[in-house]
């Protein structure tokens, strides 16, 4: 007697949904008046508990980054804009979940995600003299319920930089649209 042993129909989620990249080329560059643009990183790569932005589908660093590879362009004969990535960083805080019999009938809210990301821009003459300087900070917080998928969980991280790079890109630019109007071209 032969038996046959099928696989289930388990459905597993794949936590590796690919997700786009968050990019700025899509929007007009900002030409300064200078020959040469540098891009800094002064963020040290925490990847121990409760730093998670390495996580994310679009690590805040990433983005940062590629906003100063897409937005800015050198349009000058002379000098240096220094755009130096100061934070980028996603705290995960667990929260405290009630345990009690109320708490079988209730979904709560599990972890708080605080990111934040900064960036300063420079320009420098050619003796090396800083001519300008702007910066540009923003944060985001959410928190997420005890039940959520990985899946879902990603979506969120995803979002949630995609909405602070929003953020960062407009705080950016009104302040060199201010500050900066020398150099801006």
């Amino acid at each position: 007697m032969a038996v046959l042993l099928g696989a289930g129909g388990c459905a597993t989620e794949s936590p590796f949904v690919e997700f786009p990249d968050i990019t700025f080329r899509h929007m007009p560059v900002i030409n300064l008046r200078v020959v040469d643009i540098q891009i800094d990183n002064k963020v040290p790569r925490n990847v121990l508990a409760p730093h998670v932005g390495h996580k994310f589908p679009v690590p805040p660093v990433k983005a940062l980054r590629r906003w100063g590879e897409d937005r800015l362009q050198a349009a000058g004969s002379k000098g240096t804009a220094r755009f130096t990535i100061l934070e980028a960083d996603a705290i995960e805080t667990p929260l405290a979940i009630d345990q009690g019999v109320r708490a079988t009938f209730t979904k709560e809210q599990s972890e708080r995600y605080v990111v934040t990301v900064s960036a300063s821009l420079e320009i420098f003459d050619e003796n090396g003299i800083r001519r300008a300087f702007v910066k540009a900070k923003t944060e985001r917080r959410r928190t997420v319920a005890e039940d959520i998928t990985l899946t879902e969980r990603r979506k969120v991280w995803f979002e949630i930089t995609e909405k602070l790079m929003a953020e960062f890109n407009a705080e950016m630019e009104r302040n060199i649209q201010r500050y900066m109007t020398e150099f801006a071209l």
